[in-house]
Formats: structure tokens, sequence, C-alpha cells
């Protein structure tokens, strides 16, 4: 059918139908009438983006064209994607019908996986309770790219329940996954990521203060120091921040200061606070840097007296 042809017989869709489709058949077998069931529950897996009313729509267009949309419609690399989205699938489900097991750690990342509830309590526990053994599996579904994918298992969330059982292990071999996680995309909770490091503690801490003051400064920097106001209460953290605020290449930086600044408000001696203000004043510095220390220093004017 050429193309003139095809738009005389079917209307056109647009690109989030395209998407719709994909969901559909990636998660609920193909069937409207499955997807519709799910959406209007509202299941942990559905898209804020798919308005109801759309997805009822595009079942009505099914059942008055009496063909399957998605072959009508979808590109052959869409097709491709639901495919490999199924075969992930094929591939959890098949671990529940191995009789003889070497490792329940498979099945147990499955579990977590496959799980409906938003924060799957019950599996999470049972993993956190493996400790440190199960640290490898969670961070190998942590660097898996397809299940950061909402056509994916788990709807694309899988790696933040890695990140909460990641957090409450406090391994520290989980420190470069985790750090390297941060601003993974659209999807990803950084304050997940944030929370876990936090956790990790003291190994994470120092971890951070090595790659802040690291050299170029480049996107490493950056994330560094956002993870560090975490600690901003530790004084080793806001003393190092505070010495490196001051160095001239830092302040140039478009937003490194600006975090830095952040990790400085657990600054407690009168006589750092008294250099952070001199500094907050220096006309050196970009206004909106100076702008951004004089909240910090409201703060600290605002705290009880002792």
């Amino acid at each position: 059918m050429n193309p003139d042809d095809f738009l005389e017989h079917f209307p056109l869709i647009d690109s989030l139908d395209h998407e719709i489709l994909m969901h559909r058949d990636s998660h609920f077998g193909g069937q409207f009438s499955i997807m519709l069931d799910y959406y209007r529950t509202g299941q942990k897996g559905i898209q804020p983006e798919f308005d109801l009313a759309r997805i009822e729509n595009l079942d009505k267009l099914e059942q008055q064209l009496k063909q399957n949309l998605a072959p009508l419609y979808l590109e052959s690399s869409e097709i491709d994607k639901i495919a490999d989205a199924r075969e992930a699938y094929r591939r959890l489900k098949s671990l529940y019908e191995i009789k003889t097991i070497k490792s329940p750690y498979p099945r147990m990342i499955a579990d977590l996986i496959l799980a409906e509830e938003e924060e799957p309590a019950e599996e999470i526990k049972m993993i956190v309770r493996e400790g440190d053994k199960i640290v490898p599996s969670l961070i190998e579904l942590l660097k898996s790219e397809d299940f950061y994918d909402s056509l994916f298992p788990g709807y694309g969330q899988a790696p933040g329940l890695a990140v909460i059982c990641l957090g409450l292990i406090g391994d520290k071999r989980a420190l470069i996954s985790l750090f390297e996680t941060l601003g993974h995309g659209d999807f990803f909770d950084d304050e997940q990521v944030l929370r876990a490091l936090k956790m990790i503690g003291e190994p994470a801490k120092q971890f951070l203060l090595r790659v802040v003051k690291g050299h170029p400064i480049n996107e490493d920097n950056e994330k560094a120091a956002i993870a560090l106001i975490q600690f901003k209460d530790e004084p080793e953290v806001a003393m190092t921040c505070f010495k490196y605020l001051q160095e001239p290449i830092v302040q140039k930086d478009p937003c490194l200061p600006t975090y830095l600044v952040l990790a400085c408000e657990g600054l407690k001696g009168e006589a750092e606070r008294d250099q952070f203000r001199a500094l907050a004043k220096s006309e050196s510095l970009p206004k909106q840097l100076r702008e951004d220390m004089k909240v910090i220093v409201k703060a600290w004017e605002a705290e009880p007296s002792t």
C-alpha cells in the first residue's frame, strides 16, 4: 500500500500514540482491555503522559478497523524494541522454571524487578538481608541500560529499587556505581542516590571529598559537591568546600560554586563564618554567587541563640 492509499484508509496517529502502542505490546500482551484495566486502577507502571481517554480512543479505532494497530503504524525499529522488552520478560520469568538453582540472587533480583508495588517492602527486605553478598547483582541491575526504559520489565523503575537496596546494605563497593548514576536521564530520582550515598557514610564522604577537589574541573566535581550537601553538618565537609570555594579557578565555574556554597551552611566556627561573610561581599565574585552566599548568612542569623 502506498502512502496515499494508507492515509485514505487509516487515520493519522502521532508519536504519543506510537508510545502507547509500544507500551501496550511490551507489558500487556498487545491487549487494550488489559491495559485499560491496569490504568483505571492506577497501578505502578502507568505512564502519566498517557491520558486514559487517548488509550480508549485507540482501542475504539482498533475495533473500527478490525486490525491490530501495531503492525499498521509502528516502525520496524519500534517493533524490534518491543521484541527486546518481551524477551527481557521471558528471561526473567524463565528463572522461576529452574528446579535446581546455583544461587538465589537472580530470582531475588527478578522478584524486585517484577514487583508491582512502587516500593516493594518485602522484596527489598529479603535482598537487604543478604547483605554484601548480593551487592554485585544489584550493581549489575543499576548498570543495565535496558531497565531504565519504561518499556522493559519494571517500567524503568528497577534501578531506583536497586539504589534503595544498596543504600540500606551500605557496602562501599557500590560507591562508584551510585555516583555514576547521578543525573542519569529524566527518570532517575537523584534524591534516592544521594540518600544511598549518605547511608554508606564515611567511605562515601571521603570518596566525595577526593572527587570534589579533582582537576580539571568537570561534571564529576559538580556531582560530588551536590552529594556532599548531604554531609554539610560535618565540619570536615563544610571546611573543605569553603576552602575550595575560595580558589579563583573554582569561582569562575558556572555551576560548581553554587553547590559548594550550599555545603558551607554547615560551617560552625564564628571565625570561618566571618570569612564566609567577607567573601560574600567580594566584588570579584559573580553577583548571583554573592546572592547565594547571602542566603546562607541569613540562615545562620535565623539560628536560635545558644
